[in-house]
């Protein structure tokens, strides 16, 4: 009888265990509210999966007539080219929770992090926006700071490999000569999430 209990009680925690393993990206990417991706319909994101998993070129015509293309899907991690100056890189961690980067170029890079539940719910995630002066070694060159202190564009990317996120101060509006004179002054910044 005891044996019975123990094992009542242990498998609502292994089903739950088990059906949290089996989330994975290409699910979470096909059952995403319109809201998420404007651009592309439902049909564009599952033939886009197909199109991936079958080795094929995954690019498809989307709703403004011009392309969208998935260049990478594994089991937690995705990078899709909205279009020719947006991109979204999303990854699963925590068996349940979603991060998205949403990677605007016009003509530098400048990114938007959010967090989501596997089904798309916003989730309350603590991820606080590094500022210019975090990015510069104390040798920099302080009138280049300044510039780049005025409108800082920063750009996130996320490792497919595990759950880094690494921020990179964007220098593209400096002069040749000045991205020179601060590119060793600067540097990325990584967390874990």
């Amino acid at each position: 009888m005891n044996r019975l209990l123990i094992l009542l009680f242990m498998l609502p925690g292994f089903c739950c265990t088990l059906s949290a393993q089996e989330v994975k990206m290409r699910d979470v990417f096909a059952q995403a509210p319109d809201s998420i991706f404007p651009l592309m319909t439902k049909n564009n994101r599952l033939d886009c999966i197909d199109f991936i998993e079958n080795s094929m070129r995954a690019r498809v015509k989307n709703k403004f007539d011009t392309y969208s293309e998935l260049t990478a899907l594994t089991n937690d991690y995705l990078c899709l080219q909205l279009s020719e100056k947006s991109t979204m890189e999303m990854k699963i961690f925590n068996d349940s929770l979603l991060c998205m980067v949403h990677t605007f170029q016009g003509p530098a890079a400048d990114s938007e992090v959010r967090f989501y539940n596997v089904k798309w719910q916003p989730v309350d995630y603590v991820l606080e926006r590094p500022k210019a002066d975090d990015f510069f070694q104390a040798d920099a060159n302080s009138e280049i700071c300044g510039l780049l202190r005025q409108l800082p564009l920063i750009k996130a990317s996320l490792s497919p490999d595990d759950t880094t996120l690494t921020w990179e101060l964007q220098t593209t509006e400096l002069t040749k000569d000045q991205k020179k004179t601060i590119e060793n002054s600067l540097h990325s910044i990584a967390v874990k999430l």
